[in-house]
């Protein structure tokens, strides 16, 4: 069984290790040390963890299957990227599935959580960025009805990526 709660203070530090852990398993073998060292290390700290869970315009859930931390959600209120030109956006600033618990309902269970919380808080408009060249994930995207609608650029320590961006209708 699956089950999803808000992160609370107490969750940084899990949070942080699931954060790197499943960043690495997804993209370090498309990427130099370097790099991912330079980003793990600014964007998945135990201290920015906790600032982003107190944050009041973040909401973070974490997904547990038997007590053990299997994924979590990110999302974010604010400005949308400006090839969203949809109403009400919200973004989907992660969605990351350890790669011991793909296949067991972990991601779908986590981006049906995402698409109920942001019609629940009025939002109209999902959206997100997913790597070029992450077609893993494209095809999860895709099956829950994003499309691209332009793109951007992710620095990745000293290399500028390219993410799509991916929308979609809340109603």
């Amino acid at each position: 069984m699956i089950e999803i709660t808000r992160a609370r203070d107490s969750d940084a530090e899990p949070l942080s290790s699931l954060g790197r852990k499943t960043f690495l398993e997804t993209f370090e073998k498309d990427n130099t040390p370097e790099d991912m060292d330079s980003y793990l290390n600014q964007t998945f700290s135990v201290g920015l963890q906790l600032a982003e869970i107190r944050d009041s315009t973040r909401i973070i859930e974490i997904a547990r299957i038997q007590g053990e931390p299997a994924g979590f959600l990110h999302l974010l209120k604010g400005s949308a990227d400006p090839s969203v030109t949809t109403p009400k956006p919200i973004e989907l600033l992660r969605l990351y599935v350890d790669a011991r618990f793909h296949g067991k309902g972990v991601g779908a269970a986590l981006m049906d959580r995402c698409l109920m919380l942001s019609r629940d808080l009025g939002y109209e408009t999902l959206w997100l960025g997913v790597w070029e060249r992450n077609f893993r994930a494209q095809a999860f995207y895709q099956k829950y009805g994003f499309s691209k609608v332009g793109t951007h650029g992710f620095q990745l320590g000293s290399d500028l990526q390219t993410d799509w961006i991916l929308s979609r209708s809340l109603l």
